[in-house]
């Protein structure tokens, strides 16, 4: 937006402004939380806004980019012909309204917020996630209030039809989140028929309604949503597929969800998973397995997955397990031999294990299951003169130093042998001397 502000120092801010005494609990914690060489965008007198404002001064381009900015001053009422808009939860800029704010919706994550006069919002007012600070003198006004895990409690509000603080001792029982059947938390159900979208079920779909400066409320004077809006806030977030009414949900959009990640499936219509469906998601990612029908799951598929990406135990099925497909997960993701049940716990395993990589707990599993550590490293260093990079690098001791150059030290290895010996050099030198 063109910027209609000036740029001040902080010292300035404080003189004029008390902004020291006016953000946060007290002076020290201001003094904790702000740059000395720190500036401020200040307007002098009322400021009508007819775009939405979004607490970022990242937008504000004019000036010095290396000047660090800590936020706004409004020495007056502010009117947004839209939002108020901090959507990040863990910071923001600070700030300072010294009369009222009136807007469409108001949103406030990590920013510190002093509104000294009322706060009116024509829809929502909501405050999401603990890291942000907020006081307002005056009174908040809105149909719809939520605080989200924030520790500003309203002493004066106005709230017309739905109000819910989860610090509020007082917010009434009834408007409390709740468990759902799949076990997620729910918003609650005198909120749903408030909302344009009834099929947001979380203050985190709704946050980021709110965020893309949305209007979320039904009774708001605007059209109700179409093919095209779903089309645009799943490409923008494939989370949002689960948002989107059945009428609109169709394989199309699915699959456009699918393209940006496999977890879309977990929000696709059952009828639209399918055995095409499913083995272009496997080849995409073996992590799709895990939102898969079991019915669907083969054991061709369970090599796809473990070759792409794939999880024991939280994608692949044990009751497909067998040597090979173990072994071919462990080449991807060998932190994987953690899961991997005990008749599985074979010499051979291990073998393959220490191939793959640092073999990191074969101290553990050696004694776990009986099974000699030192033959497990002799199979692994006649099996070919490249796992000595594993073997120098993580298993070097007397006894596979010489093993090691009983098998290759001589003419058909010279090189190789020879730069084996001078990357580990000290190493070698070490446990030789030992």
């Amino acid at each position: 937006m063109k910027n209609p502000f000036e740029l001040v120092s902080l010292a300035d801010a404080m003189t004029r402004y008390q902004i020291q005494q006016k953000i946060y609990e007290d002076e020290g914690d201001f003094d904790a939380f702000m740059e000395a060489d720190s500036y401020f965008y200040v307007h002098e007198g009322d400021l009508q806004l007819d775009t939405d404002f979004i607490l970022d001064t990242d937008l504000l381009t004019e000036g010095n980019p290396d000047t660090w900015i800590a936020g706004y001053i409004i020495n007056g009422n502010l009117t947004v012909n839209g939002s108020v808009l901090n959507e990040e939860g863990d910071y923001g800029p600070t700030l300072l309204v010294t009369g009222n704010v009136t807007c469409r919706n108001f949103l406030i994550g990590g920013s510190a917020v002093n509104v000294e006069g009322d706060i009116t919002a024509e829809e929502i007012v909501m405050l999401h996630y603990n890291h942000g600070w907020m006081c307002c003198g005056g009174t908040i006004k809105a149909p719809v209030f939520v605080g989200d895990d924030f520790h500003f409690v309203p002493e004066r509000k106005d709230i017309s039809d739905f109000y819910y603080h989860s610090n509020d001792p007082n917010s009434p029982e009834e408007h409390a989140c709740y468990e759902d059947a799949d076990d997620n938390e729910h918003i609650a159900d005198a909120l749903t028929p408030l909302l344009k979208n009834p099929y947001i079920t979380s203050f985190e779909e709704l946050c980021r309604r709110l965020s893309a400066g949305e209007s979320v409320l039904k009774s708001a004077n605007t059209p109700p949503h179409d093919e095209k809006y779903f089309y645009m806030i799943v490409q923008q977030n494939y989370r949002d597929l689960k948002t989107v009414p059945p009428e609109f949900k169709s394989k199309a959009l699915c699959m456009l969800a699918l393209e940006q990640t496999v977890f879309a499936l977990e929000y696709f219509p059952a009828h639209f998973i399918d055995a095409e469906v499913v083995q272009l998601a496997v080849e995409k990612n073996g992590m799709a397995l895990r939102h898969i029908p079991d019915t669907l799951i083969t054991k061709e598929l369970c090599y796809t997955a473990a070759n792409n990406g794939g999880l024991l135990k939280t994608d692949i099925p044990e009751r497909f397990y067998e040597y090979e497909l173990l072994v071919a997960a462990l080449r991807k993701k060998d932190f994987q031999i953690e899961v991997i049940p005990a008749p599985f716990m074979t010499e051979d395993l291990l073998v393959e294990y220490v191939k793959i990589g640092r073999g990191a707990y074969l101290d553990r599993y050696c004694k776990t299951y009986g099974i000699s550590k030192q033959t497990v490293l002799n199979r692994v260093i006649a099996a070919d003169i490249r796992y000595l990079q594993n073997i120098f690098g993580w298993h070097l001791s007397a006894d596979t130093y010489q093993y090691a150059k009983s098998l290759y030290d001589h003419a058909t290895h010279k090189t190789q042998w020879e730069s084996f010996v001078q990357q580990f050099s000290t190493k070698i030198q070490r446990v030789v001397e030992d």
